[in-house]
């Protein structure tokens, strides 16, 4: 039966239903495994594997409930936040590790504790993810459709908590593209919810569908242990990828290892017996005296579902020798961060049309206390949740806003996200190469010493383009091989006056956009040439490119942490009319930003000068 159509954004709702919740205690929905169905009427979700809870609004703040009913909320204090009586919310309670995919390990770590220190909770945070809505106002969702769940979901104002998270769902794209996203970001599944489902608490339906993504990994055999019922023969493998010239372990496999599997490396091994371990890196304390040891000569592939943060295989299975693979093509993935509301938080913050108060957990449009309609003032942008925020009556916490401008020109010299993603590297290496640590440590300050200077003075091309040269030397130490780089300047404008902060967040914008969703990574292109009495300069890069749709979900993203958008403000208000930026991207053929300025040099401040006839 055709249903009516959703109210506007940011308009009151007043069709959830008056009908009965579950019978007693609410409790989750879950999903069938299977495999991915095809076709129309079906939503995705990517998994984010966690605790998962049941939130309550009760007393005026959002408390948790497992799935056995337990109150856990003292254990997760960042997550308590204000909200509207007579709500409650399905979603996840996620730890994310250093390149922020879900952690069952940091999770583990909070689990332990009832009642954490304020250590802890900086130390190893933890988000709300909430994907279902169960009631609002006391009234049951339950029976409506799982899209004006989401929808209604969508109008819930939870953007003033920084703790709770709504992730993305997808409709109208093929469950192969979401389960390719979902494997280059190192995600573990992906849920298929059919659009016209009810909420069946406490059951396990086949209207939700749960597929785990495995990956496919070669390895190099480095040993074998014996079974752990005794006797002779293989009883697991011991697994190394080659890093920096060494065989870095990462883990052991069983699971799979055939009695045809043992036969085939016991003959292929018979010459590879040496007496030490082929491993530069630690191994277990059950390992050093029991493991036959063997030449690293030996190619195998696995199936695992994820790489832990310490660097080893999740749950591998093996899958058999590589005859055809030599040992120095092995080599582990590079993992791109999701990009997702709790990612782009990194980078964002709340502006609106000066101070605002609002409070966790009302419905965008809903009627406030005394059953009015209340009104959305206008907003200097959408939020990355949700539309125009309404202001409540009632708030529990006031926010003094700073100025857009001012948050805009701060977040155009840097994002988080690459401060986040630059520490972590500099990091491994700490360990693995002391001096490139090192050298890395000199580039990330003298970059944060040019984005610190002020912003009103101006710079030149040559600085501008020494600071996003550092910027890439740090993010080719996060690739590798995946980025490369190609840097060309003209004598002729290497003294053009530039205002601050121009150059590197094009560079950026090629790097996170274009290169880093590639799973063989690219080449960001950087040029700046003397034309007539002009200086141009420009970004390009050789990833897939973006059609009209991606280039706006892109620009979204740029406006919140200071990109493009924010460069363009630059230059106008430094050169005025006399000046543009032009940005060509096209699915398949990169994306290019061009900037044209007048060539202007600091020690000949007069215009007009014909550099390249």
């Amino acid at each position: 039966m055709p249903t009516a159509p959703p109210p506007a954004r940011g308009a009151p709702r007043h069709d959830v239903p008056h009908v009965a919740g579950p019978r007693g205690r609410a409790r989750p929905m879950l999903a069938s495994p299977g495999g991915l169905p095809r076709g129309a009427g079906w939503a995705f979700e990517f998994v984010w594997t966690g605790l998962r809870c049941l939130a309550h609004a009760v007393d005026g703040e959002l408390r948790l409930l497992d799935a056995e009913g337990h109150d856990v909320t003292a254990a997760f204090p960042e997550i308590g936040v204000p909200a509207e009586p007579g709500m409650v919310l399905d979603g996840v309670v996620v730890a994310l590790d250093a390149v922020r995919r879900p952690s069952p390990a940091r999770l583990r770590r909070r689990r332990r504790v009832d009642t954490p220190s304020r250590g802890l909770v900086e130390s190893t945070p933890v988000s709300f993810y909430v994907f279902d809505v169960l009631e609002v106002a006391g009234r049951s969702t339950a029976r409506m459709p799982y899209r004006e769940r989401r929808e209604l979901l969508g109008e819930i104002d939870l953007s003033g908590a920084q703790h709770v998270v709504v992730p993305p769902m997808f409709t109208g794209v093929p469950a192969e593209e979401v389960v390719r996203t979902a494997r280059h970001y190192g995600l573990e599944g992906v849920v298929a919810k059919r659009l016209e489902s009810t909420y069946q608490g406490g059951r396990r339906s086949r209207s939700w569908i749960s597929s785990v993504i495995t990956r496919a990994q070669n390895v190099v055999v480095g040993g074998w242990l014996p079974p752990r019922s005794g006797g002779a023969g293989v009883g697991s493998l011991l697994l190394g990828v080659p890093s920096e010239g060494t065989l870095r372990y990462v883990g052991r496999v069983s699971t799979g290892v055939t009695a045809e599997a043992r036969r085939e490396i016991l003959d292929a091994a018979r010459h590879l017996v040496r007496p030490v371990s082929p491993f530069d890196t630690p191994l277990p304390a059950d390992v050093e005296g029991t493991a036959h040891w063997l030449a690293p000569r030996l190619v195998g592939r696995v199936e695992h579902r994820r790489w832990t943060p310490t660097g080893l295989l999740g749950r591998p299975v093996w899958r058999g020798l590589r005859a055809d693979a030599h040992p120095a093509t092995v080599q582990a993935p590079v993992l791109a961060a999701p990009v997702v509301a709790a990612d782009l938080a990194l980078d964002d913050l709340e502006t609106v049309e000066g101070p605002g108060r609002r409070v966790v957990g009302r419905p965008r449009g809903m009627t406030g206390p005394g059953g009015t309609p209340e009104a959305a003032p206008p907003r200097v942008r959408e939020g990355v949740l949700g539309p125009p925020t309404t202001p409540l009556s009632a708030p529990a916490v006031e926010v003094a806003v700073p100025d857009a401008e001012v948050e805009a020109a701060l977040r155009s010299r840097f994002s988080a996200h690459f401060v986040h993603n630059a520490l972590t590297a500099i990091a491994a290496y700490v360990r693995l190469d002391p001096g490139r640590a090192r050298e890395l440590l000199t580039e990330f300050a003298d970059f944060t010493r040019y984005s610190f200077r002020d912003g009103d003075a101006g710079t030149t091309v040559a600085e501008e383009l020494g600071n996003a040269r550092r910027y890439l030397t740090l993010e080719q130490a996060r690739f590798g091989a995946r980025l490369q780089v190609e840097v060309s300047v003209g004598p002729e404008v290497e003294n053009v006056v530039l205002p601050p902060f121009v150059v590197s967040p094009l560079v950026e914008n090629a790097v996170r956009h274009g290169i880093e969703p590639q799973p063989g990574g690219g080449t960001v292109h950087v040029t700046a040439t003397g034309v007539a009495s002009d200086c141009v300069i420009t970004v390009s890069d050789d990833g897939a490119g973006m059609g009209p749709e991606a280039s706006r979900a892109v620009s979204q993203v740029d406006l919140r942490h200071g990109g493009i958008s924010e460069v363009t403000r630059r230059l106008h208000a430094a050169f005025g009319t006399a000046c543009d930026l032009h940005v060509d991207s096209r699915p398949g053929s990169g994306t290019s930003v061009r900037l044209r300025v007048p060539a202007r040099h600091r020690d000949e401040p007069a215009p007009g000068r014909l550099l390249v006839s």
